[in-house]
């Protein structure tokens, strides 16, 4: 997690970024990809987006590519 110059933090699991912004009395926004989705108490998000980060290795996720289910059956006709 990455401590930002405006009091946010901001983290990349699993392919997705997420922003929280401190705004104080312990309430934070989160942003999932700079979209708001909503508030939730400051220390109980960072503290699980910190154990995640930790536990997931996300370096070895990757996107799963769709491919075109062609059966052999359909093929000999």
């Amino acid at each position: 997690m990455i401590r930002l110059i405006d009091g946010g933090y901001m983290c990349y699991l699993n392919g997705h970024r997420i922003k929280i912004v401190y705004k104080g009395n312990n309430l934070c926004e989160l942003y999932l990809e700079d979209e708001l989705q909503g508030t939730a108490p400051f220390d109980y998000v960072k503290k699980k987006l910190n154990q995640f980060e930790k536990t997931w290795n996300t370096s070895k996720v990757k996107n799963y590519e769709l491919k075109e289910f062609i059966s052999k059956f359909d093929q000999t006709i």
